[in-house]
């Protein structure tokens, strides 16, 4: 439950992360659900990263550093911190094991503050970004950097309890507790399809199905788009990154145009819109440390159809809230999607699993954590 006396006592949290706006994706996400509501229940929330294009968002003040494009990965910027520019923090949380990553862990030495991170990303997932040769051994080398990072920490948060079993299974031996990114279910909440479909120009009688994220290379879109040859139904692509001119090429090869279209970027306050228009969003990726956009969905009334692989398989419930394919398997997804008719049980439970990962309940378990931390760190 929430800590009360937390609630009374303003801390200053200082959040150190490797991306920010205007950038979009899980980690900038998770930041936009916990701070504004911890800076609702009287805390103080700074943010520390690369080059921004803002200094306040949402109550929280923002700190940035010149920083360089990654050109494997042209959306990941490395900054280049200066030390003593740091205020006095009551709690240092990062969330990420990169520049601003030890950045945090030596303001926390210095200050003599509690440290926390949140393990949000599935790092050796990303070596294909650098090289395809030596992938396994590149492998093992970002396992052990991410257990020597992650073991010098007071608490490690994961929004997944497979992703807690994942860091436990590579020693990582500090505490890891299970908090999961909440969603603003009063923004993303259902609106009428048809409704929907014709504020965005979709034909109403259609089977749509939705892919909307980044378009990296490790969320496996080439798996739903060779799906498609077999399915009678429309797919649509919302997002840009890395794979998107590759992902536009494939649907030209295989012909598929009339059946899939590329929506681009598409702006947060149309994304309940594009949910609600969907039969069910779809997703292939095997990388999923949480799955924010599953529950977005949940919480529009679009079931998942998804691989059975890490944090997926426990948000999404094979017949009940959407349904789950052999990663990988085109043919497997193929029938699932050719057979697939959104019900009304499936949408409502949908829905009640989004509940149960509200932006609120997420927080009381985060500002439960802070408090335990404070409290080893108080004077005896």
């Amino acid at each position: 439950m929430f800590n009360q006396e937390l609630a009374g006592e303003n801390l200053r949290i200082g959040n150190f992360t490797e991306t920010f706006l205007p950038q979009r994706n899980g980690v900038v996400t998770s930041l936009l659900s916990f701070g504004p509501e911890l800076v609702r229940r009287g805390h103080t929330v700074l943010i520390f990263c690369p080059k921004s294009n803002v200094q306040k968002h949402l109550g929280m003040t923002i700190q940035s550093y010149p920083s360089i494009v990654f050109r494997p990965y042209p959306e990941f910027k490395i900054a280049a911190p200066f030390f003593g520019e740091i205020p006095d923090l009551d709690i240092v949380h990062t969330h990420g094991p990169f520049s601003l990553g030890l950045l945090g862990l030596r303001v926390a030495k210095k200050q003599g503050i509690p440290k926390v991170s949140t393990f949000h990303t599935l790092l050796p997932e990303y070596v294909s970004y650098l090289t395809n040769t030596g992938k396994g051994y590149l492998e093992k080398i970002a396992w052990n950097y991410i257990r020597l990072y992650y073991n010098r920490f007071d608490a490690i948060i994961t929004p997944s309890d497979t992703m807690r079993r994942v860091l436990k299974y590579y020693r990582v031996k500090k505490p890891v507790k299970v908090i999961p990114n909440g969603i603003d279910i009063e923004f993303f909440k259902p609106f009428e399809k048809g409704k929907a479909r014709k504020k965005l120009d979709l034909e109403e009688g259609e089977k749509i199905f939705l892919y909307l994220g980044r378009l990296g290379h490790e969320k496996n879109v080439d798996i739903v788009i060779k799906a498609f040859t077999k399915v009678d139904a429309k797919l649509i692509i919302a997002g840009t990154g890395p794979a998107k001119d590759d992902l536009r090429k494939l649907v030209k090869d295989l012909n598929l145009g009339d059946r899939i279209t590329f929506a681009g970027f598409v702006h947060e306050k149309l994304k309940p819109l594009y949910y609600s228009a969907a039969d069910a969003l779809v997703t292939a990726s095997t990388s999923e440390t949480q799955g924010i956009v599953i529950l977005e969905a949940f919480a529009c009334g679009c079931p998942t159809i998804g691989a059975n692989s890490l944090a997926i398989a426990e948000i999404v419930k094979d017949g009940e809230n959407g349904y789950l394919f052999k990663p990988g398997n085109v043919e497997h997804l193929s029938q699932l999607l050719q057979s697939y008719e959104p019900t009304k049980k499936m949408r409502k439970n949908a829905l009640r699993t989004a509940k149960l990962y509200s932006n609120k309940k997420c927080a009381d378990k985060l500002t439960d954590l802070y408090s335990s931390l404070m409290d080893r760190y108080k004077p005896s």
